[in-house]
C-alpha cells in the first residue's frame, strides 16, 4: 500500500563531509602550500597545488554524484503486524551518469531493523530503478520511516557527499492477535436462551436493510428493496438498535509493570486485541473503551473499524492514573451486548464502580493481571494479592465470569478459561485447580440452558 509523505521531502544543497583519509590530504596540502614558499621550494609547492586541487575535485565528483539521482515514489506497508515482515519500495530516476558510487539509505528506526544501504548502479537519464527492503518489529508502535538520503563518495575515498531525498511515512505495528475458542455464555448474568432459538423466533422485522458496502456478501442483496429504491440494498441480520460489544482496556501507567514488550501492559494490549478481533470476525461490532474514551468512532464501517481499533492499539500510550474511572462513567452511559474488560492492578475500590456500570442482563468477563509477575517476583505484596483476591470474588459474586492472569501466561489459553461453559465458577477456581474448576463449570452447564458467541 503506498504511504503519502506525512513531511515534506527535504530540499537543499548537498552536504559535503571529508573522511579521514581526505582531512589527511586536506591537512597535508595546506602545510605544503605555507611551508613550501617559506623554503623556497617550487617543486614541493607544486606537490601542495596538486593536492589542493584533489580535495576539491574529490569534492566536486561527490556533490555531482547524488545530483544524478532522484527518488520517485515510495511504497510503505502502512500497517504491519507484530513478528510480521513487510517491504518497503523505492524507485529511483537517473538524471545523468555519476562519476561516483551512489549509496541510497533509507532511515528506519532501530525497532524496525534500523537504517538500510542499497547500493545504486549507474543510470542513465531516464532510466529508473526498483529497489526494496524489509522492516520487522516485535514491539506493537508507531514508528517514522524516512526520509531516503542519497550518499556518495569519491573515487579517492577522500570526501562523502549527502544529499536527502523524499519524505517521511507513518509504519503501525499492529499487537499481536491470538486465536481465541469460541465463548458459552451458561451461568454469566445475562443470558437469554439459545442464541439458536433466539434466531428462530425473530420476525421479519429484526432484519434491517442498509446499503451494500465494499467487502458485502453479493448472497445477502435485498432485490425488493434494491429495486424500490435504486440503490443495491443488503439484509444485516441485526436490529438496527443493537448495541455494541465493548472491550474495556485498563491502561493505567500505574496499574501495570515490567517494561517494553514484556510488560503487563503489553500482554493486556495484546489480549484486548485478541477478544476484539475474535468477536468481529463473528459478526459483532466490536468499540475498544481506554482512558474514557470508545476508540474507534462508531462512525466507521465495520471493515474500517476492525482496522481502526487495531491501530488505536498500535498507538496506544500508558494511560493517567484515573483513566479506569474515566472509562467506567463512560460505560455507565452507554448500553453493549457483551463486556470484556482487562484489567492491570486492582483492588476492591477500584472494581466496585464496574458492578452499577455494567449494563443490566449483559455478560460480562474480566481478565484480573497479577502483575507483580511482570515485575520479575514470584508473587507481589500480601496487600496487592489481597486487594487482588478481593477484586476477583466481588466481581465473581456479581455473575461476573473471571480469571487471573500472571506473566508467561499464553493468552488464547486464559481466554480458554473464560470461554468455558460454566466459567465464572471456574475462574472463581482461580489458576490454582483448573481442572476442578473446569469440571463443575460442565456440570453445571449441562443444568442450564446456554448462549454460544460464535
Amino acid at each position: 500500500m503506498s504511504i503519502p509523505p506525512t513531511a515534506p521531502p527535504p530540499r537543499g544543497a548537498a552536504r559535503l563531509r571529508p573522511t579521514a583519509r581526505g582531512w589527511t590530504f586536506a591537512a597535508a596540502a595546506l602545510a605544503v602550500l605555507v611551508a613550501a614558499p617559506l623554503l623556497g621550494q617550487e617543486d614541493i609547492l607544486r606537490i601542495g597545488v596538486l593536492l589542493a586541487v584533489l580535495c576539491l575535485a574529490a569534492a566536486w565528483t561527490a556533490s555531482r554524484a547524488v545530483r544524478t539521482l532522484d527518488l520517485v515514489s515510495r511504497s510503505t506497508p502502512g500497517i504491519v503486524e507484530a513478528g510480521v515482515p513487510g517491504t518497503v519500495r523505492l524507485t529511483v530516476s537517473g538524471r545523468g551518469r555519476a562519476g561516483a558510487r551512489v549509496v541510497l539509505e533509507d532511515r528506519v528506526p532501530l525497532v524496525l531493523g534500523g537504517t538500510v544501504r542499497l547500493a545504486v548502479p549507474h543510470l542513465h537519464e531516464g532510466e529508473t530503478l526498483d529497489l526494496e527492503h524489509s522492516v520487522r518489529s516485535d514491539v506493537r508502535g508507531s514508528f517514522t520511516v524516512g526520509p531516503a538520503v542519497l550518499v556518495a563518495r569519491d573515487v579517492f575515498g577522500l570526501v562523502t557527499a549527502q544529499r536527502p531525498v523524499g519524505g517521511t511515512a507513518l509504519v503501525d505495528v499492529l499487537p499481536r492477535v491470538h486465536p481465541l475458542r469460541d465463548l458459552v455464555l451458561g451461568d454469566v448474568g445475562g443470558s437469554r436462551g439459545s442464541s439458536t432459538g433466539a434466531a428462530a423466533t425473530g420476525s421479519p422485522d429484526d432484519v434491517s436493510i442498509r446499503e451494500y458496502r465494499v467487502g458485502d456478501d453479493l448472497r445477502r442483496v435485498h432485490w425488493r428493496s434494491t429495486a424500490r429504491r435504486g440503490a443495491v440494498m443488503v439484509r444485516s441480520d441485526e436490529h438496527p438498535g443493537r448495541p455494541d460489544v465493548v472491550v474495556l482496556l485498563d491502561d493505567r501507567a500505574p496499574a501495570h509493570a515490567g517494561r517494553g514488550a514484556a510488560s503487563s501492559l503489553e500482554w493486556a494490549v495484546t489480549a484486548a486485541a485478541s477478544a476484539a478481533v475474535h468477536l468481529h470476525r463473528r459478526g459483532h461490532r466490536v468499540r475498544l473503551l481506554h482512558s474514557g474514551t470508545f476508540d474507534p468512532p462508531r462512525e466507521l464501517d465495520d471493515p474500517s473499524a476492525a482496522r481502526g481499533l487495531l491501530r488505536a492499539l498500535a498507538r496506544l500510550q500508558p494511560g493517567a492514573e484515573d483513566g479506569l474511572a474515566r472509562s467506567t462513567a463512560v460505560l455507565g452511559r452507554g448500553d453493549s451486548t457483551l463486556l470484556v474488560v482487562v484489567l492491570g492492578r486492582v483492588d476492591e475500590a477500584d472494581v466496585a464502580p464496574l458492578l452499577s456500570a455494567r449494563p443490566a442482563g449483559v455478560p460480562a468477563l474480566a481478565v484480573l493481571q497479577r502483575t507483580a509477575s511482570w515485575g520479575g517476583q514470584a508473587a507481589g505484596s500480601a496487600a496487592q494479592e489481597q486487594g487482588l483476591e478481593r477484586a476477583r470474588l466481588v466481581l465473581a459474586r456479581a455473575g461476573w465470569r473471571t480469571t487471573v492472569a500472571a506473566a508467561g501466561d499464553d493468552v488464547g489459553e486464559v481466554w480458554g478459561r473464560l470461554a468455558r461453559a460454566g466459567g465464572g465458577r471456574a475462574g472463581a477456581a482461580g489458576r490454582g485447580a483448573p481442572g476442578a474448576g473446569a469440571r463443575a463449570g460442565e456440570r453445571a452447564g449441562e443444568q442450564e440452558t446456554t448462549e454460544v458467541v460464535p
